[in-house]
């Protein structure tokens, strides 16, 4: 029993550290003591706005939304990962006593942080002496939350077991964001199409702090009522959210236990029949091996060809590079669908009013900054940073390279986007400025973001997810890039405002765009 302990904690230190930087940590204290306070502020809301049953409703649903999206990024990057093959392989232990110490590492962790966030909720049920609530909240929501967890990582452990047939680290991640969006797309349409959202957001009133507050009173009793519309979760909400411990509620423990374990024992199985094989092919399927260098004069084609090596020295980067090229085009599909089906009240409004195509362009050109790779391109080199350093490398070279790299991504997902636009029919004179200015103001971002990266890289990761969503360093960046971004559309919004012809407005902001890129690109030129 000691050596399985020791053994799960080898794999939840080998992914949890507490960063050894003084700033990193300050940061930390500071993200987690705002997460609380924020927490507690919004549970006040709820707590005080509905009735107990629906406050409980929005715990259970808040912390079930954060262990799926905590296991979802986790088992790319630890489950169903290869890292410790070869350190663990050789020792007298079996694949299973592996895998099990691998999978409960990786529940304990989302479980225990979802259970964290609910000390405010436990404190304002304790203080109006709802004990039985309390009691069902500590003991019911961890094993909720596990089930949840159990299940997606169930069905993705099916493509662990055969993870020795894919071609690349890179098909294997994608397959899995697939599945993952593909469960989250079911679950958002079958909701949808269980609730009048037409008819929801027709009632909202937002007039009034009254008008609002009985707007979020509606909003979430039509949740609440919505989910107990499904025969399974209301099953299990009708013992969680009464004021007494029932023989059901029994019931309905054993059986998420019973249930839990199952899932628990085929996930150690898929796991683990052929952890050798998928370890040994893990391990050797390198990156690096088919990157072929080009010489030529061209210094820019050299400086590219490194970004592209790069890129190519872990599978992760190359999933973030997919992510930035597939994010916005599904913004778009989405929005315009629904938009087509007059899911909201007010689409003919805004198509009518010739502001649409401003709202669709700033929508894909802040998607394009969610998924910021150009924020961090100094500390994904990681071990290869000191070439940098070493190598008679042109930092002005280096630096652009970076910028030409994320903004012809970004330009990419943003052209895509409009296409898909136009196929929608709103396709205008117009859209082509507006275009022309979305891709202005992507360089610009990029021209930015990656300023204090350079002077503040982080390269001493062992995971390359800490390069690139770990690092705090994505969120200084956002600092530097959007506030410029954010003044040039409240110009653009307040040149519609003012009731400035459309297309000349749009051609008024192009012109500062370009200007803005002008003079970054060259003050950079002369403190590079």
């Amino acid at each position: 029993m000691k050596e399985k302990l020791q053994l799960t904690r080898f794999f939840i230190s080998s992914f949890y550290k507490m960063p050894k930087q003084t700033m990193l940590q300050a940061v930390l204290i500071i993200a987690v003591f705002y997460m609380f306070l924020q927490l507690t502020v919004v549970n006040a809301f709820v707590y005080f706005l509905g009735d107990t049953q629906v406050f409980l409703f929005y715990n259970l649903t808040i912390s079930s939304i954060l262990v799926f999206a905590l296991v979802c990024y986790l088992s790319t990057s630890q489950i169903f990962s290869y890292d410790e093959f070869k350190v663990l392989a050789p020792l007298p232990l079996t694949y299973k006593e592996i895998s099990r110490a691998k999978v409960l590492s990786s529940l304990w962790v989302p479980i225990i942080l979802s259970m964290m966030i609910q000390v405010p909720t436990l404190g304002f049920l304790i203080v109006d002496l709802k004990f039985i609530e309390a009691i069902k909240l500590i003991t019911f929501l961890p094993i909720v939350n596990g089930l949840t967890a159990l299940f997606l990582l169930f069905i993705l452990s099916f493509m662990n077991r055969h993870y020795y047939r894919f071609k690349s680290k890179v098909a294997y991640l994608m397959v899995n964001i697939a599945i993952i969006l593909t469960l989250m797309i079911i679950s958002i349409v079958y909701f949808a199409g269980s609730v009048a959202i037409s008819k929801v957001i027709s009632e909202i009133d937002l007039n009034s702090f009254e008008g609002l507050k009985n707007s979020l009173e509606l909003l979430m009793r039509h949740i609440f009522e919505t989910a107990n519309m499904i025969p399974v979760i209301k099953w299990i909400l009708d013992a969680f959210v009464s004021n007494e411990i029932t023989v059901q509620f029994f019931i309905i423990y054993i059986s998420i236990m019973v249930i839990g374990f199952l899932l628990y024992s085929m996930i150690i199985e898929n796991i683990s029949v052929h952890y050798f094989k998928n370890g040994i092919l893990g391990n050797n399927k390198t990156n690096m091996k088919n990157s072929k260098v080009n010489i030529s004069k061209n210094q820019w084609s050299n400086y590219l060809q490194r970004e592209i090596w790069i890129i190519k020295s872990e599978a992760y980067f190359k999933m973030q590079i997919a992510l930035g090229l597939l994010l916005p085009p599904i913004f778009s599909l989405v929005m315009l669908l629904l938009i087509q089906n007059e899911v909201f009240p007010n689409y003919l409004k805004i198509t009518k009013e010739g502001v649409f195509d401003k709202y669709f362009s700033y929508s894909v050109l802040f998607l394009c900054c969610i998924n910021n790779i150009s924020g961090t391109p100094y500390s994904r080199e990681g071990k290869y940073h000191y070439l940098l350093k070493i190598v008679p490398f042109d930092e002005k070279y280096v630096y652009f390279s970076k910028v030409i790299f994320s903004s012809i991504i970004s330009i990419i997902a943003v052209v895509i986007s409009f296409l898909i636009f136009a196929l929608f029919g709103y396709w205008e004179m117009e859209n082509a400025v507006m275009l022309l200015i979305t891709s202005c103001l992507v360089v610009c971002y990029n021209l930015l973001t990656p300023l204090y990266d350079m002077k503040n890289p982080s390269i001493e990761w062992e995971n390359p997810s800490a390069a690139i969503k770990s690092n705090p360093n994505v969120l200084i960046s956002l600092l530097y890039g959007l506030p410029l971004l954010i003044l040039v559309t409240a110009i653009h919004f307040g040149l519609v405002w003012f009731s400035v012809q459309p297309l000349i407005g749009a051609l008024m902001i192009l012109v500062i765009a370009i200007a803005i890129n002008s003079i970054l690109i060259n003050r950079l030129k002369l403190n590079l």
